[in-house]
């Protein structure tokens, strides 16, 4: 049985950790998930009973080697553990065994990368001004799929666009990592058994950053708990208030649809303290929560005095005069230029910001 000193876990932590049963839990920034989750599989590993195989999918690769390597630190035997990411678990354990049942896949298929997709795409664009590959993000549902631009201009030509690109790589039999994802969910759905046997196969089911997950990626988790009707237990982690792929249709589902939707006892717990930030920075983030939570300061920088700003006077027409003005105020403060960060909800709005910096600090390194 894998044990751990006391000082590892607090109290919350450990909690989630030696529950018996599903757990949905919610982790403040900076309570530890990762170690939390960790710490469940190695207990869960240590605990296993039959052949049965306990999944983790994780949001990158990064962070399923990173979460292995620490597993096999605590001198854990991880033959029984699969993880990866969901579009490695679709491939897996859907595509490839059952792949057959789908015509589209049935005479094989190969996987583009993200650099092939993106030539694909610019060269079909070529034909439409103002166009990019950058525009033609999109993401699949479970009756179509959907445009991530936010410019409703452009929908019309990227419509187009994406529709040769299908027609490419059908004719080629291509697909890439959002057809993953709709191809796994067309062979779950026409195909009742395929989660039986999986919900079989899989003891636990366990789930990372669940507040950026996809409807999708929800209903393939979901189609394998309700056809266990209990046999298979989850533990899924994440935060509301940390989603950041809500334009490519990530978002965080509440527990009690969750548990509606899978038909098994799933209980709610949380992680509430953040070892990361000071006290000020915890109370300006509260600024911006969307989802209610508590959390309490309690690392060693609990108390140190922050010096945080929230200011919404600022039109966005002066934003950029008024973060040039806190730029060279640090620097007169004695900070380096690689000491200041800009950030920003959106990559598209610190490429103008970029460029706007560049033209208006020009002796700095932006």
């Amino acid at each position: 049985m894998f044990a751990w000193d006391p000082r590892d876990l607090n109290l919350e932590q450990a909690a989630a950790v030696e529950e018996p049963s599903s757990v949905f839990l919610i982790a403040c920034p900076g309570s530890g998930k990762t170690r939390t989750l960790t710490y469940k599989i190695a207990y869960e590993l240590s605990r296993r009973t039959d052949k049965r195989i306990l999944a983790a999918i994780t949001y990158t690769h990064r962070a399923a080697d990173e979460i292995l390597e620490r597993i096999e630190d605590l001198g854990i035997d991880t033959s029984g553990l699969w993880i990866g990411t969901i579009h490695s678990f679709c491939l897996e354990w859907i595509i490839k065994p059952y792949g057959i049942y789908c015509p589209e896949l049935a005479h094989g298929y190969r996987v583009i990368d993200t650099h092939d997709r993106e030539l694909m795409l610019e060269r079909l664009c070529a034909p439409y001004r103002g166009i990019t590959h950058w525009d033609c993000d999109y993401f699949v549902s479970e009756t179509g799929y959907y445009l991530a631009c936010p410019d409703t201009r452009k929908h019309d030509a990227i419509h187009k666009v994406l529709r040769e690109y299908f027609t490419e790589l059908a004719a080629s039999r291509k697909i890439d990592f959002e057809l993953i994802l709709w191809h796994a969910q067309a062979l779950m759905r026409d195909k009742n058994h395929i989660a039986v046997l999986l919900s079989q196969v899989f003891s636990h089911l366990l789930m990372d950053e669940y507040q950026d997950t996809k409807q999708i990626q929800y209903s393939l988790l979901i189609s394998i708990l309700r056809a266990g009707g209990g046999r298979t237990n989850t533990f899924i982690v994440g935060d509301p208030n940390q989603a950041i792929y809500g334009s490519l249709g990530g978002y965080a589902m509440p527990v009690a649809e969750f548990r509606a939707q899978a038909g098994i006892p799933i209980k709610e717990m949380k992680l509430s303290r953040n070892y990361r930030s000071s006290e000020r920075i915890i109370s300006y983030f509260s600024n911006f929560n969307v989802h209610a939570t508590s959390i309490k300061s309690e690392g060693d920088n609990a108390a140190f005095p922050s010096l945080i700003t929230y200011n919404h006077y600022i039109a966005h027409t002066d934003l950029h005069d008024e973060l040039v003005r806190l730029i060279q105020e640090s620097l007169a403060a004695g900070h380096a230029p690689e000491e200041i960060c800009v950030l920003a909800p959106w990559w598209i709005l610190l490429a103008s910001t970029t460029r706007k910096l560049v033209a208006m600090l020009p002796p700095l390194p932006i």
